[in-house]
């Protein structure tokens, strides 16, 4: 029996490395990227990337995401720059992720966690740590956004991006795999190049007194324009501005989220959107109709999933719950800089900028 016993533990011990080891391990995960061709936005001197990882777990032990290690490329393949998350430390980064750990047979989203990348890169490589032994690799080759049709912004008074779409802002940490999401039909992230507007005052306040009522606030009202010539492709005008939404509506029209809404359909079947708009403000207009570029098609209102008074703006791929987010560039408006101001042709803006079209 001894000798058995001298036999059988070294095998075992062998066995329990096998199944331990990247080749198994790669096996039971499947990463897989989302959108499948993510986008390059322009912002600045360099580019940012808003793009998902679906993981899956096929087995039924406990996955633990341990670091991920990105590396850039250049055209001849040379490395230009390298970043990772780790578990090293009293607050390890990993734990910026929200969720890494995967609880037998199951499927999570991870954010690209690396946005920004730099203007020489042309070819991504992801290293997934697991365990903090499993290794999985990732390639990643976005291609640059290029718009066709030139946008105006969709207000003309002085306004805040509020919110826009950078790793923090939630239109960008919309999880459609999170299991309320997905149930209502959602399998993309509609708003992940999205803005929120904030109309100011010249003291760059958003409202009067405790801001309370609609009415106090500075953008409550104003007129929206339309960014660019097109035709009308969904409308809604007759939702009150009570900030309130009826959630499961979503799985028959994933556009109920917004209240009151217009959706313009541009060249090449790019949509923009325009959104919690102002009870009744869009009476003059219906499906099909053609607009201009600086048309009014509603008033900034509190429809919908709304806070308080802005407009949410994004730009689409479809109306429909596959629909994914595209980036925007608007022409001819300033931006502030304290009481200095500087006069940009064409770009993109980002969450706390404060602008005005000219």
């Amino acid at each position: 029996m001894k000798i058995i016993n001298q036999i059988i533990k070294p095998l075992s011990l062998i066995l329990t490395a096998f199944l331990s080891s990247g080749t198994y391990g790669q096996n039971q995960i499947n990463i897989e990227v989302y959108p499948k061709k993510p986008l390059l936005e322009k912002l600045n001197e360099n580019y940012v990337s808003n793009f998902d990882f679906k993981i899956e777990n096929k087995s039924a032990d406990t996955l633990k995401l341990t670091k991920i290690l990105v590396r850039h490329f250049d055209q001849n393949n040379v490395l230009i720059q390298q970043k990772f998350l780790d578990n090293n430390g009293t607050a390890p980064s990993i734990n910026t992720i929200p969720s890494t750990s995967w609880d037998g047979v199951s499927k999570k989203l991870v954010f690209n966690p690396f946005p920004e990348i730099n203007s020489a890169t042309t070819k991504l490589e992801y290293i997934f740590t697991f365990n903090d032994q499993i290794e999985i690799k990732q390639t990643v080759i976005p291609e640059k956004y290029e718009q066709d049709v030139d946008f105006i912004l969709p207000l003309k008074e002085k306004m805040l991006v509020y919110d826009g779409h950078d790793l923090n802002s939630h239109h960008r940490r919309f999880d459609y795999e999170f299991a309320p999401i997905k149930q209502l039909g959602f399998t993309g992230n509609f708003m992940r190049y999205a803005y929120d507007f904030a109309v100011l005052d010249k003291d760059n306040k958003q409202f009067t007194n405790q801001g309370t009522n609609n009415e106090e606030w500075i953008g409550f009202g104003k007129e929206v324009l339309a960014v660019a010539d097109g035709e009308i492709a969904a409308i809604e005008t007759y939702q009150l501005d009570n900030k309130q939404f009826d959630v499961p509506s979503l799985k028959n029209n994933p556009l109920a989220l917004y209240g009151n809404y217009v959706v313009i359909k541009h060249k090449n079947n790019v949509l923009s959107m325009y959104a919690h708009l102002k009870n009744k403000s869009s009476l003059n207009l219906k499906k099909g109709d053609l607009v201009t570029k600086g048309q009014v098609i509603g008033l900034i209102g509190t429809s919908g999933s709304s806070f308080f008074p802005h407009l949410h703006f994004e730009v689409r791929t479809n109306i429909n719950h596959d629909a994914e987010g595209i980036p925007s560039y608007f022409s001819n408006f300033e931006l502030y800089s304290g009481k200095t101001k500087k006069s940009l042709k064409k770009r993109t803006v980002n969450t706390g900028d404060i602008i005005q079209s000219k």
